[in-house]
């Protein structure tokens, strides 16, 4: 997608370069040059409205390209987003699964329980 787009930007630069290039020079190019296809101001007319339509079919095919373009890159990002909320709750789940260190206040109960069963077989 992304040669696509470079490609199809050449083309829509190049087609308003040569549009610009007829816009500045539409005098010489009916009066001056002698182009078999535009003989006459009518002719130069029939290439700028052929142009325009160029031009729109361009257009119109750059608003196609671009909106598939954003309609992929938004479904990846929703993938994208759903697979960090799943990792999300699978690291939640497994917090809350495992055993809870003991606090400071249950340490001295463990510490009596570890002498109490010390003590008898020391005798």
């Amino acid at each position: 997608m992304k040669k696509f787009k470079t490609f199809f930007y050449g083309i829509y630069i190049l087609y308003f370069a040569f549009s610009a290039f007829i816009a500045f020079n539409y005098e010489k190019i009916v009066l001056h040059w002698d182009w078999d296809w535009i003989s006459t101001w009518t002719g130069l007319i029939r290439l700028v409205l052929q142009m325009g339509g160029v031009g729109t079919i361009l257009f119109i095919t750059e608003i196609i390209v671009e909106n598939i373009h954003l309609v992929s890159k938004r479904s990846k990002i929703k993938a994208l987003e759903n697979e960090v909320t799943d990792l999300k709750a699978k690291l939640y789940d497994k917090s809350n699964a495992q055993p809870s260190s003991p606090s400071i206040e249950e340490t001295p109960k463990a510490e009596e329980k570890k002498e109490e069963q010390q003590k008898p077989s020391e005798e």
